[in-house]
């Protein structure tokens, strides 16, 4: 099959993200067997990490991801190296789909940042979780399908893949309150620095919520941003061929995986957001729709996890997840802010972190008034 990367996808490297190339090629030539010249395009997808397509001249095709330019806000984001080392450790030692990696620069002076190079895999990135390309009655296989590999990931063991260093054991969760409360304040500052109010709406009421709660403490590796977009299917077929965007990878709680998989089934569907936005939802939409509810996928992960349906810690690992994704979002919001976004359309996702903290709040608002009720 040729492989043809769609228009919609990938474009014109953008000003301000442009590599040096007789370097780049320079580099390559000494790590692997590479036909020279390159073409090099940029992906229009990826809002953290920039992302490039290289061509050689052969026309066999090339994924680069680097770091971004300029001063970072956190220390621990943009890690490709830490891509690099769980895509290596997967590719040699599991059957979880992932594309094969050639090479990690962390030599600063080849295109600036630190880089590595993977394979292009050829099939489908589907970007609208409604699926309309699929027929309805197929939709839901899709969504098998990304359990299905997820469930493939939280069952590896992840010491005899070499990965028992990749992050730590337990306390995932409350690692993970704290780090991302310092972001959300660094974000907050560079917002307001360059364009005023850039606060989470009611995160001081979010944080005494997630206080009061507990969750279940286990470790797994997992993706960080596990969802129908990070994936490549097949051209054809239901049937994942690649995992992608592993930048938030670690060993952690696997419940924060699954709830940022199943978010779109708790966001209510069609919004009423703008015609171009990032937010899409699911829940409560027409069955001509197709789409799967929130507690079938859930109970499929049990089943295959061999876990007790329903899950204990759900309801905490969902709001979490809002609130991982209301910071990531407002992370956009900064960089668009500073001037180092990587996405063409970052300026879409910087407008909606204050709508996912809402949403966030308005499942806790429910869980609290659910507690009131039964104490009376």
């Amino acid at each position: 099959m040729k492989s043809v990367v769609p228009s919609s996808l990938v474009g014109d490297v953008r000003q301000g993200h442009e590599l040096d190339q007789a370097k780049l090629e320079s580099f390559l030539a000494e790590k692997m067997p590479i036909d020279l010249p390159l073409t090099i395009r940029q992906f229009n997808v990826g809002q953290s990490n920039p992302t490039y397509l290289l061509t050689d001249a052969q026309g066999k095709k090339y994924v680069l991801r680097k770091k971004p330019a300029g001063q970072l806000l956190s220390k621990t984001a943009h890690a490709v190296e830490r891509e690099f080392r769980v895509l290596q450790a997967l590719g040699e030692h599991t059957q979880v789909p992932v594309p094969k990696v050639y090479a990690l620069c962390e030599d600063t002076s080849i295109v600036g940042t630190p880089f590595y190079l993977m394979e292009y895999l050829q099939g489908r990135i589907l970007t609208d979780i409604r699926l309309p390309d699929i027929k309805p009655q197929e939709r839901l296989r899709y969504w098998q399908a990304l359990i299905d590999v997820l469930v493939q990931l939280h069952q590896v063991d992840y010491k005899k893949v070499g990965l028992e260093t990749y992050g730590r054991e337990g306390g995932f969760y409350e690692r993970q309150l704290r780090s991302l409360t310092r972001v959300a304040e660094a974000q907050t500052a560079a917002i307001e620095q360059k364009r005023g109010e850039g606060r989470l709406p009611r995160l001081s009421e979010l944080q005494r919520w997630f206080s009061r709660q507990g969750c279940p403490d286990e470790t797994t590796i997992v993706h960080g941003d596990f969802k129908m977009d990070n994936v490549v299917w097949d051209p054809r077929e239901p049937r994942i061929v690649g995992v992608l965007d592993w930048e938030l990878s670690t060993l952690g709680n696997p419940r924060t995986d699954l709830a940022n998989l199943l978010q779109p089934l708790i966001v209510p569907f069609r919004l009423g957001f703008e015609k171009d936005s990032v937010l899409q939802g699911l829940a409560g939409a027409p069955a001509s729709e197709g789409a799967p509810r929130e507690d079938e996928m859930l109970e499929r992960y049990c089943l295959k996890m061999k876990r007790t349906y329903p899950l204990e810690g759900w309801e905490f690992a969902k709001v979490f997840g809002l609130f991982r994704n209301a910071v990531i979002q407002q992370g956009v919001a900064a960089r668009v802010a500073k001037g180092q976004a990587s996405s063409s359309f970052a300026h879409l996702v910087a407008r909606v972190y204050p709508r996912t903290m809402e949403m966030a709040m308005a499942v806790v608002d429910k869980i609290e008034a659910q507690s009131r009720r039964s104490k009376l």
